[in-house]
This record gives C-alpha cells, sequence and structure tokens, in this order.
C-alpha cells in the first residue's frame, strides 16, 4: 500500500528540508544574503536560521564573509556540482561511441558506472532493430549478475574484490543467475583474462548481454560499454560476432580518456592501489 500524504509528510526531516531551502535562497543571491533577509524570504525565525547557517558554514556549503555578514555559496557545494559535471561530461563523450556499437549491433547499448556497490547505468542508446530492451539511464543494477558489473568488478584489488562478494546474498533473479562466489570468480577471472564480460539470461531470462572494460589515463576501469538483446535475436553463438567491435569501441573510449597501454597497464596501475592501501 502507498503512503499517504500525511505518512510521507511525517517521514521527512524538517530540519534537512529548512537547510536546502536555505541553499536554494542564497544560490539564488549572487551577492550573498543576510540573516534577516534570509528569515524575511524563508519566513522563519532567525535564531533557528542561525543555527542551520553556521551548520551549512561548518559543512563548508556556505560561507560568510567577515565584513559584510553575508552568506554565499561554499566550496563544498562546487565540490558536488563539479562531481555531477563530471558525470554529465562523461555520458557526453560516451554517447556518441554508443550510438556506433548501436549500429554495429543493432541493440541497445548502455554505459555503467560504480555507485554503491551496484552498476549504476549512466547513459543508454537505443539500437535500430525493433522491439528494443528498455534500460533507463539512472537504473542500478547488481554487479554479480550482469555483464557491467562483471567488468567493474574485474578491476578490483583482491581485498576490495573480496569485501564486495562478501556482501552479495547471490539472490537468484533467473535460473541463470550465478549462486555463489566461486561461480563468480571464474567469469569475473575470465572477464579480466579476455577483457569481456557476458550475461547470459542472468538478470532477466530473455535477455543477454555483452560488456567491455573503459579505461581512465591511469589504466583504472572506470565504466563498462556494453549492449543488450533478446534471447530469440542474440543467441550465445551470435554474440561472439560482437566480441571485436566491442572491444574496439570500448579501447577508442579509452583512448579518448587518455589510457595508452604501453604507458600504463592495468596490472601496474593495481599495483600501485595496493600500495597506497
Amino acid at each position: 500500500m502507498e503512503p499517504t500524504k500525511a505518512e510521507r509528510d511525517e517521514s521527512r526531516i524538517q530540519s534537512l528540508e529548512r537547510g536546502f531551502m536555505v541553499l536554494e535562497v542564497v544560490a539564488r543571491r549572487r551577492d550573498g544574503i543576510t540573516l534577516s533577509e534570509l528569515s524575511r524570504t524563508l519566513d522563519l525565525h532567525t535564531s533557528t536560521l542561525y543555527h542551520l547557517s553556521r551548520t551549512l558554514v561548518a559543512l563548508g556549503y556556505l560561507r560568510s564573509g567577515p565584513d559584510d555578514k553575508r552568506y554565499r555559496m561554499g566550496r563544498g557545494i562546487y565540490q558536488i556540482a563539479s562531481a555531477c559535471l563530471d558525470e554529465a561530461e562523461l555520458s557526453a563523450t560516451v554517447e556518441p561511441y554508443l550510438d556506433r556499437l548501436a549500429a554495429a549491433t543493432g541493440e541497445a547499448t548502455h554505459f555503467a558506472i560504480w555507485e554503491r556497490h551496484k552498476a549504476l547505468i549512466l547513459t543508454r542508446r537505443e539500437g535500430p532493430n525493433a522491439l528494443q530492451i528498455t534500460e533507463r539511464a539512472g537504473t542500478l543494477r547488481p554487479v554479480y549478475c550482469t555483464a557491467i558489473g562483471k567488468v567493474l568488478l574485474s578491476d578490483l584489488t583482491e581485498a576490495i574484490y573480496d569485501e564486495h562478494v562478501a556482501e552479495i546474498d547471490f539472490a537468484p533473479v533467473t535460473q541463470n543467475t550465478l549462486r555463489d562466489a566461486q561461480a563468480l570468480r571464474l567469469q569475473v577471472d575470465r572477464a579480466r583474462r579476455e577483457g569481456i564480460a557476458y550475461d547470459d539470461c542472468e538478470f532477466n531470462p530473455e535477455v543477454r548481454c555483452m560488456a567491455a572494460p573503459i579505461r581512465d589515463f591511469r589504466g583504472r576501469v572506470l565504466g563498462a560499454i556494453g549492449f543488450s538483446g533478446p534471447v530469440w535475436r542474440l543467441s550465445l553463438a551470435g554474440m561472439n560476432d560482437f566480441i571485436s567491435v566491442t572491444r574496439s569501441i570500448a579501447a577508442e573510449v579509452s583512448d579518448h580518456l587518455g589510457f595508452r597501454p604501453g604507458e600504463v597497464t592495468p596490472d601496474k596501475t593495481a599495483a600501485k592501489r595496493r600500495a597506497n592501501g
């Protein structure tokens, strides 16, 4: 049963809402805003706003001038905005390559990154074939039963990999879902060796997927690019026809992002990450 409006309102945190209200008002005032002006704008008592504002200043999301006592946006907000911009720019960079992969395979394509121990579909593209697999951007997918997830897992150090896998409950999504850490390890090792990963109806009983790693200038896997198609159109044998083009397009994106295999290898990068803890 859906919660009522009263229940939704009750579950909301008032101080958090007010904190964001303050940020929104300050963001619209280029010259800053005083506490009394905030009070009038938001119809809140100055004592309440004082504590909220000082907390936001302490966290770095607001700053206050020593002379004019006006609140302005702080560095913390710009750091958050920068992170969002980076993802937007990354999407814009990858999307033309997704279009090419969709044209080559005829299937829907997608690009995923890590998010809270899961694979986040950052952006996607439709393929030219009829009856496309719909997978919205912004969707989170488990890593143990998806091709994109196996690619992301393939770059982790042993310690971090073990931490991730220890948290997986291996809940069966379909009859083909991997059931334990040993089965997953075999597929992740294969993805590491071959630079390609598969999902044979493990997340959706009617869908097969393939994915390859995207590396940055340090050699780190920052994402996975892949495609998905219905089982009646995409057999396991038929998927082999697209290994080369998937790897090739992934390599082009990596090159665009500064990855030079001869200069920085994945193994050397992993070793550096282990050494740095």
